[in-house]
């Protein structure tokens, strides 16, 4: 397969992966967060597991283990920022600013990739105003640390795997190895702190929660061929591109979760997903 189809592939999949992994947190409020990032990492690596044995790639590279690590760093990050800043919408949409910047930034100025900058830049520009349109508003932008520094993580995690040279079928294990471990090890200790238990009675959830791992390795997977060198976009614009999962994520609180119920915020909805897509359209202009 060409390596500009699988780059449009590698979007489609990781824009719907991304905006549909978190669905059975959302559907089931009971079911307790930690659990649900444990459980999700195991299934994450089983996916890894079965995708090895049929590309033989087995391997404990510490470049692909250390990425898999700093994911879980912007994931607890994400977790913390969720109950500090009690502002669970606006957590995301300001980790989500941040990572586009700091990806688009990366791929330009350190891979020194080539983009149309007169197209680029308002592209970016548009995303980040569409993901703002529906944020809450705070006095102070520095009191929401922890979700910005989220976003940096989140934005520069794949950095190390760009310079190893590696694979993406040599990546895959190491990497959600390292989440894995990661995961695991920090649920330990959160949970040995707080003194609870997260096991859950109910298997559903935990089964669902496994499940979300599988399609959110895939797409991680997804990532690998959007960002690709030889592919179409590479990492300054395919990277953001895949942010279009707010789009993915918004359509399932409305829908499915009944989210946004008053006319304002589906107004405000509708003003952000129009913004964002003309984004998307901006960037994808960038590298034609």
């Amino acid at each position: 397969m060409e390596s500009s189809t699988l780059s449009l592939i590698g979007v489609f999949i990781g824009i719907f992966a991304f905006g549909t992994y978190m669905v059975p947190l959302k559907k089931y409020p009971a079911y307790s967060s930690w659990s649900y990032l444990a459980f999700m990492s195991i299934g994450a690596l089983i996916c890894s597991v079965g995708i090895t044995c049929v590309t033989g790639q087995f391997n404990f590279h510490p470049v692909g283990i250390g990425c898999g690590l700093l994911w879980v760093l912007g994931g607890a990050l994400c977790f913390w920022a969720v109950q500090a800043e009690a502002d669970l919408a606006g957590t995301g949409l300001r980790s989500m600013s941040v990572s586009i910047l700091l990806s688009f930034f990366s791929g330009v100025v350190i891979f020194q990739e080539k983009t149309l900058l007169y197209y680029s830049i308002p592209a970016i520009a548009c995303m980040i105003i569409g993901i703002w349109i529906p944020a809450s508003k705070k006095k102070s932008i520095w009191k929401n640390w922890r979700s910005l520094l989220s976003g940096a993580v989140f934005g520069t995690y794949l950095i190390p795997f760009k310079f190893s040279g590696m694979g993406d079928m040599e990546f895959l294990f190491p990497f959600s190895f390292g989440v894995c471990i990661g995961s695991l090890v920090l649920v330990g200790l959160v949970t040995f702190r707080r003194r609870k238990d997260i096991r859950h009675s109910n298997l559903v959830p935990t089964l669902l929660s496994m499940a979300s791992g599988v399609m959110w390795m895939f797409g991680t997977l997804a990532i690998f061929w959007t960002i690709a060198d030889d592919g179409i976009f590479g990492y300054a614009v395919g990277y953001p591109l895949l942010q279009l999962n707010l789009v993915v994520n918004q359509l399932w609180g409305v829908f499915v979760f009944g989210e946004y119920a008053s006319r304002g915020g589906r107004i405000k909805l509708a003003m952000s997903t129009v913004v964002i897509l003309i984004g998307a359209v901006l960037l994808t202009l960038s590298k034609m």
